[in-house]
C-alpha cells in the first residue's frame, strides 16, 4: 500500500484569543456519546459529557445524533476547532469519508479525524503507544498498533471470513438446539434454555418465528449470554462454542499482531485491551487472556468508556505539543499505516 493520505478537514484557524473547543465522539450502533473539551493554559479540561441516539445508520445518523446533543446542551459548533470521532462500521478504506463530510458540515471550523470504533478501545486501554485491542460484542474485531503501524481487518461477519461475536454465538445456540431436538447433534442443555428464552414450544416453532420476524435477530444474538451460562455450568456443547470463539479471538490477534510487529514478535507485557459484552463471561475472558499472555501481551478489561480513549489520546498529544497538528486518521483496512517509525509520511 502507498502512503496513508491525511484525512483532516481544516476549514478555519482560530485566533489565540479564542482557542475554541475540542469534541470527542463515540458513534456506536446503539448510542452516540460525546465529550466536549476546552483548551486552556492547564491543558484540556472537560466541559460536557452527553449520550444520545445511535449512529449505526450511516453518516447522516452520526451528524444528526451529534447535532441534537450540541443543541440540547447549548454548544456552538462553530467554536469547535477539532473533532476526534470513532464510529462503528468502518471496515474498508474510504468508509470514513461520508462520516467525515457529515461532521464537517456540522463543524465548519474544525479539523476532523474519523476512525473505526475499535481504535477508541485501543487508545482507551493502551494510550497512544503500542497495544492491541480485541472487541467481542455483537461481532468480533481486533486492532493493533506496533512499530509497523496500525493494523486491523474488515469485520463484516461471514463476508470477510469472520466467525465469532454475540450474534454468531446466538445463531449457533439455535442451531445446536435444533440439532439436539431432532437427533442430528448431541444432547445439550441449550435446547431447553433457548426455548425458554424465546418462549417457543419446540425448535420448529422457533425456526418459523425467526423466519417471520416474531423472534428478531437481536433476540437471537442475546442468546450468547445463554451459551456462556450453559458453558459455566458444564454443558459440553456450550463449552465448545465458547472455546471456539475464544480461539477465533486469539487467532485474529495473531493476524493483526503479525502486521503491526515484524514477524509478529511482541515485546513482553504489551497492553491488550478486552472490550465487549462477551468478555463479561469469566470462562471466555480467561481463555482469551491465557492465549494472549502466551504471545507476550498483558491482557486487561476495558476500564472506562471508549470515548475516553479518544479523550486520553487528545490529552496525550496535547501534552506532547501536537494537538494543533492532528495525526492523519487511518482508514480501516489491513495495514492502516504501513510505514515504520521514522518513515511515517506525517
Amino acid at each position: 500500500m502507498g502512503p496513508v493520505e491525511r484525512t483532516d478537514v481544516i476549514t478555519h484557524t482560530h485566533t489565540p484569543s479564542d482557542p475554541g473547543l475540542i469534541v470527542a465522539i463515540d458513534g456506536g450502533n446503539s448510542k452516540t456519546e460525546i465529550v466536549v473539551l476546552t483548551d486552556g493554559p492547564g491543558g484540556l479540561s472537560e466541559r460536557l459529557r452527553a449520550i444520545g441516539a445511535g449512529s449505526g445508520a450511516g453518516p447522516h445518523a452520526v451528524g444528526a445524533a451529534v447535532a441534537a446533543l450540541l443543541q440540547e446542551h447549548g454548544i456552538d459548533a462553530t467554536r469547535v476547532r477539532r473533532v476526534s470521532a470513532a464510529v462503528a462500521g468502518l471496515d474498508f478504506p474510504g468508509d470514513e469519508e461520508g462520516h467525515r463530510a457529515a461532521l464537517a458540515s456540522l463543524f465548519p471550523a474544525a479539523a476532523i479525524t474519523v476512525v473505526g470504533d475499535a481504535i477508541a478501545v485501543l487508545e482507551a486501554g493502551g494510550g497512544a503507544g503500542d497495544a492491541l485491542a480485541i472487541v467481542c460484542g455483537a461481532g468480533l474485531n481486533a486492532v493493533a498498533r506496533g512499530p509497523r503501524g496500525l493494523a486491523t481487518v474488515p469485520a463484516l461477519g461471514w463476508a470477510s471470513g469472520d466467525w465469532g461475536g454475540g450474534d454468531e454465538l446466538g445463531r449457533e445456540a439455535v442451531r445446536a438446539a435444533a440439532r439436539a431436538e431432532d437427533g442430528r447433534g448431541p444432547a445439550t442443555a441449550l435446547l431447553d434454555l433457548v426455548l425458554a428464552e424465546t418462549g417457543m414450544t419446540d425448535t420448529v416453532e422457533l425456526a418459523r418465528a425467526i423466519r417471520d420476524g416474531t423472534v428478531p435477530l437481536r433476540q437471537v444474538g442475546a442468546l450468547a449470554a445463554t451459551v456462556a451460562g450453559a458453558a459455566a455450568r458444564g454443558d459440553a456443547v456450550a463449552t465448545e462454542l465458547i472455546g471456539r470463539v475464544a480461539r477465533e479471538a486469539v487467532l485474529l490477534a495473531d493476524v493483526v499482531a503479525g502486521r503491526a510487529w515484524a514477524d509478529g514478535v511482541v515485546p513482553p507485557r504489551t497492553p491488550a485491551t478486552l472490550a465487549g459484552g462477551l468478555f463479561a463471561d469469566d470462562g471466555f475472558r480467561t481463555a482469551v487472556s491465557d492465549g494472549l499472555r502466551d504471545r507476550g501481551f498483558d491482557p486487561r478489561p476495558l476500564e472506562f468508556r471508549p470515548v475516553d480513549g479518544l479523550v486520553r489520546a487528545l490529552r496525550d498529544r496535547a501534552a506532547a505539543g501536537t494537538a494543533s497538528a492532528p495525526a492523519p486518521a487511518p482508514a480501516a483496512g489491513r495495514i492502516l499505516n504501513p510505514h515504520p517509525r521514522g518513515e511515517d509520511p506525517r
